[in-house]
């Protein structure tokens, strides 16, 4: 009854929040717009998702050393050396425009973007209040994935007049309004003095990896493999409906659905749970993903951004808050890095996946058949969440 509301909004839950939308976007920005750059130089769609495939790969392998760098390193230089060594990536796209560089350089960023992402991700873990811990996760997701929807949004509208070049140098200065920000971070190392002897006497595969959270790890990975869909292959679905690109409205509706829904959902977490999220939000973007492979008008594509945006509001999220009641507070950083993993994974499958299956069927098509991730985490999620509840719960 006289309990005191915990701050949410301090200062440093601001900045991290202001350096991950504009990293995000920067980043989504470069991934939208290499798949249009490079389909000048190839008329393979795979090779797109190749590229992709390979930056997520090398992001991949890097998180399995990461989590162990931020247990050693204090983590605001760590934050500022890496988004240095992301800016020299960027630059590197001046050098050098063949396809066998391009890959290099997607390699290089892989490695970049994977360390940024933990990084942030476990500054904000460890700045949210426990008993807002489902508030904080999404309105912290939310700037990410804000910066994820707007990223493809301003790559495909400006490559549709504009040079791939100068689209980079646009990267290269929102990625330096990010380094600004991360001197202004604080180091958030306190949070392990809670229980110093469970991580210190733990095995690395131990602080690797946590079953517990295995299964919302396997259900964010499908939704990821969705999501590579429409970040890679959207520009060119536009095309192949004759929208051009106007099809980037997509990004505009899902986003609107996103901000409005992610405003209330995560008071609903903390308050009734993750039941009453993902069933909906799975469904809804199943939905949106078959609405869109058959969409033949901006109304139909609009429709089906609002729906998966629907399912991009929830269920990352939400499922990375559930995965963080399941472990006690000296493995967040384990759950963390392993949901990483698992996106990471997601996203290079479904990008080269995708990418093979668009050569054969066409982009719509895709679209509809990647609907079936959706229904995989319903399904998977009915089964399997009846059983970690226990765990909750003790």
């Amino acid at each position: 009854m006289g309990k005191i509301k915990v701050k949410l909004w301090t200062n440093q839950y601001v900045i991290i929040i202001l350096l991950s939308l504009v990293m995000f976007a920067s980043f989504y920005m470069i991934t939208a717009g290499f798949p249009i750059f490079v389909s000048t130089k190839s008329d393979n769609p795979a090779m797109a998702g190749i590229m992709t495939t390979t930056l997520m790969s090398a992001s991949l392998i890097t998180r399995f050393f990461a989590s162990v760098i931020i247990q050693k390193v204090n983590m605001k230089l760590l934050l500022i050396i890496s988004l240095l060594y992301f800016l020299g990536t960027i630059g590197l796209t001046f050098v050098n425009d063949s396809i066998g560089f391009l890959i290099l350089i997607r390699a290089l960023q892989g490695i970049g973007f994977s360390m940024l992402t933990i990084l942030v991700f476990t500054i904000s873990s460890n700045i949210v209040p426990k008993s807002r811990l489902g508030e904080g996760i999404v309105f912290f997701a939310m700037s990410t994935s804000v910066g994820t929807t707007m990223g493809p949004l301003i790559a495909i509208s400006y490559l549709a007049h504009f040079s791939f070049h100068s689209m980079m140098m646009i990267t290269l200065g929102l990625m330096t309004f990010s380094l600004v920000c991360s001197f202004f971070t604080k180091n958030t190392v306190k949070k392990e003095k809670e229980s110093p002897q469970a991580t210190n006497k733990e095995p690395f595969y131990k602080y690797m990896f946590d079953k517990r959270v295995l299964l919302p790890c396997i259900l964010v990975a499908f939704n990821y493999i969705a999501i590579a869909g429409t970040v890679n292959f959207m520009g060119a679905f536009g095309k192949e409906i004759n929208v051009g690109g106007s099809i980037s409205q997509f990004f505009i509706a899902q986003g609107i659905a996103m901000v409005l829904v992610r405003a209330f959902s995560g008071k609903i977490f903390d308050r009734f749970g993750h039941r009453i999220l993902i069933i909906p939000a799975a469904i809804s973007g199943a939905g949106g993903l078959i609405l869109l492979g058959f969409s033949t008008s901006m109304g139909m594509v609009l429709v089906s951004g609002v729906l998966f945006g629907i399912a991009f509001a929830i269920i990352h999220p939400i499922i990375q808050a559930w995965a963080l009641t399941l472990v006690p507070p000296e493995k967040k950083a384990t759950a963390n890095s392993m949901l990483l993993i698992f996106i990471d994974a997601g996203l290079a499958i479904g990008s080269v996946g995708l990418g093979f299956l668009a050569k054969s069927v066409g982009y719509g098509m895709t679209f509809s058949y990647s609907a079936a991730t959706m229904i995989v985490i319903l399904l998977l999620y009915l089964i399997g969440s009846k059983k970690t509840v226990k765990l909750e719960t003790k």
